[in-house]
């Protein structure tokens, strides 16, 4: 488990760090949970809840990337989350400091929003990602 940790955050300094890395992680979480044997001490499903809406707002982002923002599906976030208010805060943090804006959220479930300096986006994503990762390893060291 600690290599694994220690890969995500590497890739978070190196800025490589893909949303599917994210969703591969937080599905090993979840099906070691189901199975009883979790492969984190003290995970919960809180966690892996941040963990999705962070690796959602990563997607959102390399949608933009290339060049696919208008595409419904790329703020369709009912595949992903489970838990809309979780998302629906996050978008709201992110809109108060500016690192998006024109956000919708329309009946379909989706949201949609510009991302004005994706550099920020990416670094404000990947440091939110990197202190639920770091609380995971401390809870590992206990």
């Amino acid at each position: 488990m600690k290599q694994t940790l220690e890969t995500l955050k590497g890739k978070i300094a190196e800025n490589t760090l893909k949303s599917g890395d994210i969703f591969a992680f937080t599905d090993k979480l979840k099906e070691s949970m189901r199975k009883g044997t979790p492969i984190v001490r003290n995970v919960s499903p809180a966690n892996i809840d941040l963990l999705k809406v962070y690796a959602f707002a990563l997607r959102k982002m390399e949608m933009t990337e290339e060049d696919q923002a208008s595409e419904l599906r790329a703020g369709d976030w009912r595949d992903s989350i489970d838990d809309f208010s979780q998302l629906k805060y996050f978008i709201d943090e992110m809109q108060e400091s500016e690192l998006v804006k024109n956000v919708a959220w329309n009946v379909h479930a989706n949201v949609i929003y510009d991302i004005p300096n994706p550099d920020a986006y990416k670094r404000y994503v990947y440091w939110k990602i990197k202190s639920v990762l770091d609380n995971m390893e401390l809870c590992e060291l206990v």
